[in-house]
């Protein structure tokens, strides 16, 4: 899963906003399609882009202070036929045309388009988007009526839309994913089909990506928050089950499938913590019972008894070097 990243801060420095503008154009120009690019001269050039290749599917992060751009049908006439889901992230509003539709962006609008037609889009600032792009042949197959407008304006509060952003966001990160090949078909399973959803699938195609491309996001997000909140004594199935407005049942379900009980994840998560923090020098002067704490526990005999039961030894016994630690 090849992934691509390119910062304006990559150019020479020694050129000054225009010349750097320039470069980047060519580049772009290059790699990514012809385009009418401006950029004001009065203000600094900044641009930076991330993208993650998943055979015929990607996800990107792009952010340009260029205001100008514009795609006429010359300029698409020979580009790929693929239907973008754009997340726009810029704070200001954006005057945006697809086509024959025309738009006025907010922050946080979500909009899907084809990309093999004319655009234009003029914004004076920042200019920032999170993307997910598909072949247009492929998606309606799935959703016959997903180009039956120049562009359509997305619910941001849809489930699918949501879960779609963060399953661009986290392929972005996720290393993991690109050097693991049965992770990055899982990936591409997944981004498909919060795509499909995200543009209105209906029927037996709608309840097959949400079963698996709905409920595997769900499943990423709850171990997501779950690392995030283990050290929390509170931290239960019923919290993170109202937090997300699901039911108890439904969270239990996907903390299994992921090979795991919600208890089992918590214990191992509070007690790597914990040795991490006794094997660390700076924690010399806190005592065991803080550590303790400090990781999610609220009685230190039960955390004795589950640190011993996992690495071989008490907590002091550890701290003093008498466990292998390697």
């Amino acid at each position: 899963m090849p992934k691509v990243e390119f910062s304006s801060d990559q150019l020479p420095s020694h050129l000054n906003d225009k010349a750097r503008f320039r470069l980047w154009h060519d580049i772009w120009m290059e790699q990514l399609g012809k385009a009418d690019m401006k950029h004001a001269e009065d203000k600094p050039f900044h641009t930076s882009s991330k993208n993650v290749l998943l055979g015929e599917l990607s996800v990107g992060r792009f952010a340009t202070t260029t205001g100008h751009y514009v795609r006429t049908r010359k300029h698409v006439a020979n580009d790929r036929d693929d239907i973008l889901v754009g997340f726009y992230r810029s704070p200001q509003p954006q005057l945006w045309t697809a086509g024959n539709q025309g738009l006025d962006l907010k922050p946080g609008s979500v909009v899907a388009f084809n990309i093999a037609q004319p655009v234009s889009s003029f914004t004076n600032g920042l200019t920032a988007w999170n993307l997910a792009s598909i072949p247009r042949a492929q998606i309606l197959k799935l959703v016959p009526h997903a180009d039956a407008r120049s562009a359509m304006l997305l619910d941001p509060a849809n489930p699918a839309v949501r879960h779609l952003e963060r399953t661009i966001n986290f392929l972005l990160e996720a290393d993991e994913v690109c050097e693991d090949p049965a992770l990055t078909r899982h990936a591409q399973t997944m981004l498909r089909d919060l795509i499909v959803l995200a543009l209105g699938a209906r029927g037996e195609v709608a309840e097959i990506a949400a079963e698996r491309g709905l409920r595997a996001a769900r499943q990423r997000e709850l171990i997501a928050i779950i690392e995030k909140r283990f050290a929390e004594p509170s931290l239960s199935i019923t919290t993170i089950a109202d937090a997300l407005n699901l039911s108890r049942r439904y969270v239990s379900d996907l903390l299994l499938e992921s090979g795991a009980t919600f208890s089992e994840r918590v214990l191992e998560l509070r007690l790597q913590k914990a040795r991490a923090m006794l094997s660390d020098v700076r924690h010399d002067g806190t005592k065991v019972s803080d550590i303790a704490f400090a990781c999610g526990f609220n009685e230190v005999t039960y955390f004795n008894r589950r640190f011993r039961n996992l690495f071989g030894c008490s907590p002091t016994q550890y701290r003093m070097g008498t466990n292998d630690r390697s």
